[in-house]
């Protein structure tokens, strides 16, 4: 019995009137006698029985509509769902970050998302920056989110928004009330960054040493809440990227650009062999838009592509 005919039979087995079953399914009572004659050919016995005009259903007829029933239910949960996964409604969705970029972007975005799309479940993995492309090239997650990408043939990527590092230190600091802070200002300050072989700590070795100033990093961490939870307490200046401030408003905290330049280029990245889900796509769409209300508004040196 194919998916039509056994909507027939379970109409029939509840109005037991071809004509009702005709008008509750909006075809002719013609079609409906077809289909229950084809029925009966296709599972080899009597579906229903005309006893003194009426219909009767078969003892056969009674042991099978449980089993129809349930088909037709599993049949209904798969239209369905076929509606919400077009209509991006049902679905799920994972996404590879570091933490601060997670903290920043996704957790707002996310929870928008999540608000206008309660069924979808989403699965965010935080790792290091250096795991977010494999991940991604893995297919272990729908896309990533990472800034500072080397080249790789297995992702592609779309820039979101363009960063800067900053200096973050006490607002009481002398140096806070400058526009910016250069490396040759941090000769005698505690100084908190990124260990040696990450970009970030890289680009401030390099400026030091092009400021004649022989000394390392005092403090070497490898999460920016980690460097900021530093300043807080006193231990020193850290020069890191700005995305986790986004949002943040501490009193005791002044955020001054670095100088030179430590650029952030924020990215999506993609699997470049893997299509995209409709709802991947969805959560991209509204991480955009968060990466650009919060950069908008923001003091920081952030701007949204």
């Amino acid at each position: 019995m194919n998916p039509r005919q056994l909507e027939v039979f379970e109409a029939m087995m509840r109005t037991r009137s071809v004509s009702e079953t005709a008008r509750v399914l909006k075809v002719s009572q013609p079609a409906i006698t077809k289909s229950l004659r084809l029925a009966e050919q296709a599972t080899g016995f009597v579906l229903f029985r005309r006893t003194m005009g009426r219909l009767f259903p078969s003892p056969e007829a009674e042991s099978l509509l449980p089993e129809v029933q349930r088909v037709l239910g599993e049949l209904t949960g798969i239209s369905n769902l076929i509606v919400q996964l077009r209509d991006g409604t049902a679905g799920r969705v994972t996404v590879a970050s570091s933490a601060s970029l997670s903290h920043a972007f996704l957790t707002p975005a996310i929870s928008t998302f999540r608000r206008e799309r309660p069924n979808i479940r989403v699965e965010v993995m935080i790792l290091p920056a250096s795991q977010v492309a494999e991940q991604v090239s893995q297919n272990q997650a729908d896309f990533g989110l990472l800034h500072d990408l080397a080249d790789s043939v297995h992702v592609d990527s779309d820039v979101l928004c363009n960063a800067e590092a900053v200096c973050v230190l006490p607002r009481k600091h002398p140096l806070a009330r400058r526009k910016t802070i250069a490396a040759r200002d941090l000769h005698s300050a505690s100084l908190i960054s990124f260990r040696a072989e990450t970009a970030t700590g890289t680009r401030v070795r390099q400026a030091l040493a092009a400021a004649m100033i022989r000394r390392d990093i005092d403090i070497v961490v490898n999460q920016a809440q980690q460097a900021i939870e530093l300043v807080e307490s006193g231990s020193g200046i850290a020069v890191i990227d700005p995305f986790l401030l986004l949002g943040v408003n501490n009193p005791a905290l002044s955020a001054v650009p670095f100088r030179p330049t430590i650029p952030y280029h924020l990215r999506i990245v993609r699997a470049r062999q893997r299509p995209r889900s409709h709802v991947a796509e969805q959560l991209e769409v509204e991480l955009r838009r968060t990466v650009k209300q919060l950069a908008r508004s923001s003091a920081l040196p952030i701007r949204a592509v």
